[in-house]
């Protein structure tokens, strides 16, 4: 049996490298949407609704994400292949985060609904029928 060779591929240390600090700039650059949309006086509601509908595919969201790389890097992204690779992974990780917190709400949202028909269910009987002395 052959072992694996125990010297690291260059090209997947290069897209790791990438993906690294596309993940360490993202912190910053989400801290600056978020600012920006509080500056332009959006709710917590707006902001969730721009989050969850306006840039609710893929592409969309993939776009505002580019918005973090300077002019160079977006030339690097059409000519580049591991900068390309390692965006794309970026890009795939971050819709996944957001897809999972878009799943948990609804969950949440879902156990909020049914815990609020339980009690009108519940409360019901006592609010409608006027109490006997």
């Amino acid at each position: 049996m052959s072992e694996p060779s125990s010297r690291p591929n260059p090209k997947t240390d290069t897209v790791s490298v990438y993906v690294s600090e596309f993940q360490r700039r993202f912190v910053e650059f989400e801290r600056g949407r978020q600012q920006e949309m509080r500056v332009m006086k959006h709710d917590f509601a707006a902001r969730l609704f721009s989050d969850l509908v306006v840039f609710g595919n893929k592409r969309t969201y993939d776009g505002l994400l580019q918005g973090m790389l300077n002019e160079k890097e977006q030339q690097q992204l059409e000519t580049d292949p591991r900068f390309t690779r390692a965006w794309r992974i970026f890009v795939d990780l971050c819709w996944l985060k957001k897809q999972v917190a878009r799943a948990g709400l609804i969950v949440v949202a879902f156990v909020l609904l049914l815990a609020i028909l339980g009690f009108l269910v519940w409360a019901f009987p006592h609010i409608a029928a006027p109490s006997r002395p």
